[in-house]
């Protein structure tokens, strides 16, 4: 485990918080996982998603009832991107802790709770349909992907997919 950094009181999280972001082969607790996000790579180009509500993202969404995380990131990268990925490696998780009372309506686990990341190379790319959630998806080369805001804000995660994604075949 090593961990990259970490955030404290996160905007689009309950106050106080803590966010760390973490490399790991080793998922956490199953019970405390609450979504999984793909990072992508096809022929030297990565992988985003446009989404209706916050613009270029990985894709990855919430983990549903019965399936394993690495099932989620399958579903969500396929209606997301329209993208079937070949073999996956877990990278790592983001860490999310709230440092105060449990939120009224708060959804997830407390105080702790986990996205996982993992990384792999696109095997098939279907043709894509805007859906209510995505609106498009691109493979952005490497200079361009790194002006991409989700990759600006995650640079170090997405520092070590870059060199991790060379080890997976």
């Amino acid at each position: 485990m090593q961990i990259l950094g970490t955030g404290y009181n996160i905007p689009w999280l309950p106050q106080p918080n803590e966010i760390s972001l973490i490399l790991d082969e080793t998922l956490p607790p199953r019970h405390l996982i609450t979504s999984a996000l793909a990072l992508a790579f096809h022929e030297g180009n990565f992988l985003m998603t446009k989404l209706h509500q916050r613009g270029w993202d990985i894709p990855g969404g919430h983990i549903e009832p019965g399936e394993t995380p690495e099932e989620t990131m399958r579903r969500e990268v396929m209606e997301e991107a329209a993208v079937e990925l070949g073999a996956v490696q877990l990278l790592g998780y983001q860490r999310i802790r709230l440092l105060g009372e449990v939120p009224v309506d708060y959804r997830y686990p407390h105080p702790e709770s986990y996205q996982i990341f993992y990384i792999g190379h696109v095997a098939t790319i279907l043709p894509f349909v805007p859906t209510p959630e995505a609106v498009d998806r691109a493979f952005f080369p490497m200079a361009e992907a790194r002006q991409q805001r989700w990759v600006q804000e995650n640079h170090l995660m997405f520092d070590a997919a870059v060199c991790a994604i060379k080890e997976i075949e």
